[in-house]
């Protein structure tokens, strides 16, 4: 797996701006940690600091694009991760991205309008769909947690947000502005294609 420094520079690929309070949060190591792999990678190039938080360099790219082969050949070679990952692709990440979209939107008249979320049965039922996939997500995803428990981390973090949307701060379901289902759902997409080293399907 990724060490400390590796790890730091890497969650800046799946939040492109961010503080060292933000990044633990995503990466679960401790504040301390990830403020001394900042300052080194400030140092070496691959990190730029910019207010108080952190951005990751074209340098810093690089170096990823030759930690992650060298780091993640066993996985990539693991026949149960190609298939959790087909799986992923054309099962419950599909599902997510729509329910995402009935969220945002709802059907009237057979066209599809923004959802000002005036029906609370309807926004229930969404979270219920939701809170199904997330749960089978585990399942599917079992070869990848196994191997890196990172990604329990991000489905532990959804689950932390479906009971933030289940008690009415519906924000948790696609805001921008908080660890949403659909934000953290996204963060966790971005990790899993650089350990496997697929591409984001169109």
């Amino acid at each position: 797996m990724l060490d400390p420094y590796e790890l730091t520079v890497h969650t800046l690929t799946l939040r492109q701006l961010g503080s060292a309070e933000d990044l633990s949060n995503i990466n679960g190591l401790p504040v301390d940690d990830v403020e001394t792999a900042l300052e080194k990678a400030v140092v070496e190039g691959t990190v730029m600091a910019a207010r108080g938080n952190h951005m990751i360099t074209p340098a810093g790219r690089e170096f990823l694009d030759g930690v992650y082969p060298r780091t993640f050949a066993a996985l990539r070679a693991d026949a149960a991760v190609t298939a959790a990952m087909d799986a992923f692709e054309t099962g419950v990440n599909k599902q997510i991205l729509a329910l995402t979209t009935d969220w945002q939107t709802i059907e009237i008249d057979g066209d599809r309008v923004p959802n000002d979320h005036g029906d609370p049965e309807y926004d229930s039922k969404i979270i219920t769909k939701l809170a199904r996939v997330h749960e089978k997500t585990y399942k599917v995803l079992r070869p990848l947690a196994d191997a890196d428990p990172l990604v329990d981390r991000f489905l532990d973090r959804i689950g932390d947000a479906l009971v933030r949307a289940e008690g009415g701060e519906t924000d948790y379901v696609s805001g921008v502005r908080v660890d949403s289902v659909h934000t953290v759902w996204f963060q966790m997409h971005e990790h899993i294609l650089r350990l496997t080293g697929r591409e984001r399907p169109e």
